[in-house]
């Protein structure tokens, strides 16, 4: 491949169009200019910055990087490596932020932070990238990089920045249900299940039965935008590791600009919004993103299960080939048939001498076991 040149932009609106037209990203809806903006627009507290990158004058690929400060005091908590090992980071890690650089986006499971255009070679790209990262001029200087989200297939491309000192590490997966061909509705959903699954399933619907489900439009968004954020909260808070809040006015702005595609529905008890989940319809295939729950009224009228029951409801009636339901509480969602979709991230520090403390820090993380159940009668 000659020489990629890389051109620098600090907001998707001074992107020309031919870039997403070129490589085709208005097809591929996390990668539209009109869902970036929107994800640009919400959150200030991310600094963003795109890179396009050209071939002898022609577009081959757009990279999308965000930069936060991610706290990272709690880490020593929840990551298994020795004390020695803890010592040595402590300068990086003790009761401070840390400003990072992602390629990618953190709000969403996946790898949408590069896309290509169809039948160049990747490999060269993604070295290319993580060269400029650690250049990358931001408001505040980062010190961490991450590349998020590969599947197993494209471990092979995307490990050329392993020669840039990116270490590996493996994250929660996806966890995925595909829909049967036999599963017109729920009830036949519900049958195929094995007794003792079909009976959780129902007692989730039974406890449930107080709750009244609304979808919401973007007005309605507006409106109980204050609920819905602290619902998020609930969740959020309880995490053993996060990066920064989504802001929930995100969903207004893409239920303005996708319609058909951003799905909301809020749970209700009596006059009191108890929850939410959201998704996106995306082709053939129903993404499950971020929920909120009052967790005073969790328990009693099972809220978290109900939702789960009713993204495989909605992805039986909209007749989609599978729901992905995201990651986290991966056992659960075993329990409804999903199968998990391992994912790896790439991480390094600015500095050579913090990335080899990192290496031996990255090879102890594990992530939680949990039993894969096997749910259906077949």
């Amino acid at each position: 491949m000659s020489k990629l040149e890389v051109t620098y932009y600090t907001t998707v609106q001074e992107i020309p169009d031919l870039v997403f037209s070129v490589l085709e990203c208005e097809d591929t809806f996390y990668f539209s200019k009109s869902f970036l903006k929107a994800f640009e627009q919400a959150n200030p507290k991310i600094e963003y910055c795109y890179l396009v990158f050209k071939e002898n004058k022609d577009i081959t690929s757009l990279a999308i990087l965000q930069r936060m400060s991610v706290a990272l005091d709690n880490a020593q908590e929840h990551l298994p490596f020795s004390k020695r090992i803890a010592r040595s980071l402590q300068c990086y890690i003790s009761a401070r932020k840390v400003n990072t650089i992602v390629c990618g986006n953190v709000f969403l499971s996946g790898n949408y932070g590069v896309c290509i255009k169809p039948g160049i070679p990747q490999e060269p790209i993604y070295k290319k990238i993580a060269q400029e990262v650690k250049i990358l001029r931001t408001e505040e200087k980062a010190s961490v990089f991450f590349f998020k989200d590969f599947i197993d297939k494209d471990l092979p491309i995307v490990s050329e920045i392993e020669k840039h000192q990116f270490q590996p590490f493996a994250v929660e997966p996806n966890m995925r249900l595909k829909i049967q061909d036999d599963w017109v509705d729920f009830d036949a959903y519900r049958a195929s299940l094995k007794s003792k699954y079909r009976v959780k399933v129902n007692k989730a619907d039974k406890k449930s039965a107080p709750l009244t489900v609304k979808a919401f439009e973007a007005e309605d968004i507006q409106k109980h935008l204050e609920e819905l954020q602290q619902l998020y909260c609930n969740i959020t808070d309880r995490a053993l590791f996060k990066t920064i809040d989504l802001e929930l006015k995100t969903y207004r702005l893409l239920k303005i600009r996708f319609r058909e595609s951003v799905l909301i529905n809020t749970y209700w008890f009596q006059d009191r919004l108890v929850g939410f989940a959201t998704a996106f319809k995306v082709n053939n295939i129903l993404d499950a993103h971020f929920i909120g729950i009052d967790y005073e009224y969790n328990k009693e009228l099972s809220i978290y299960p109900r939702i789960l029951n009713d993204y495989v409801r909605l992805g039986i009636e909209l007749k989609v080939e599978e729901v992905n339901f995201g990651r986290t509480s991966s056992e659960i969602k075993s329990t409804f048939g999903a199968v998990p979709e391992n994912l790896t991230c790439y991480v390094r520090h600015r500095r050579t001498v913090a990335t080899l403390l990192f290496k031996p820090l990255v090879r102890q993380i594990k992530m939680k076991a949990y039993k894969q159940h096997t749910p259906f009668k077949t």
